[in-house]
């Protein structure tokens, strides 16, 4: 019974390692840090307008 048990455990465990490998070499590599910078950039740009754009919208609802 315990050897059924560490059977299937392992087989389970060999399962999961190569659905995280197909993960892995699906998944873009890491660019440049300069790019990574700049992505957070125009996200965190993207947010402010976003922002800007509900309080706008606020203002003309509540009339402020």
């Amino acid at each position: 019974m315990l050897k059924d048990i560490n059977k299937t455990l392992e087989t389970q465990l060999k399962r999961q390692n190569e659905i995280m490998q197909q993960m892995l070499d699906v998944m873009p590599r890491p660019g440049h840090k300069v790019t990574r910078v700049l992505e957070m950039i125009v996200l965190f740009a993207g947010v402010l307008g976003i922002l800007n754009a509900v309080d706008i919208i606020r203002r003309w609802i509540i009339g402020g």
